[in-house]
């Protein structure tokens, strides 16, 4: 059952943790099969997941930002997570990298600046502090 004033909702089902498949009700066609970066096995892992999340829905924003400015949307975006064991199990690192084409970095940091406060997936990431946006020159990872 979706949120009152939901713009969209989903959902999404997972009956047997890191082996299987998860799908989405309703659509059962749209189904990945799963698996954990820890073991080997086919299948989607949720850092995967976390890093397609993160990746399109920026990248989206960023470009509904720049278009707000009368620019053309122009970044690419490469999103890196990490599974790393920490005191009490297992932490993500993700490193979120923007790439623009055609802006200065003092533009582009303005036009990631804002999409951080409009996108719904950086919104959820941004205030945890394994979670790093940067803008750069060329991608190092």
């Amino acid at each position: 059952m979706a949120v009152d004033g939901s713009l969209y909702h989903t959902e999404v089902v997972n009956e047997h943790g890191l082996v299987g498949e998860s799908f989405v009700r309703g659509n059962e066609g749209l189904a990945l099969g799963v698996s954990s970066s820890l073991i080997n096995s086919p299948g989607t892992n949720p850092e995967q997941f976390i890093g397609f999340a993160l990746s399109t829905c920026f990248n989206a924003t960023i470009g509904l930002v720049e278009r707000g400015h009368n620019l053309k949307p122009d970044t690419v975006i490469h999103t890196a997570v990490d599974n790393l064991k920490d005191t009490t199990g297992y932490k993500f690192v993700v490193r979120c990298q923007i790439l623009f084409h055609e802006l200065d970095n003092e533009q582009a940091q303005q036009m990631v600046d804002e999409a951080l406060d409009t996108c719904p997936v950086a919104k959820l990431l941004k205030a945890n502090e394994n979670v790093t946006f940067e803008v750069v020159d060329k991608f190092s990872f």
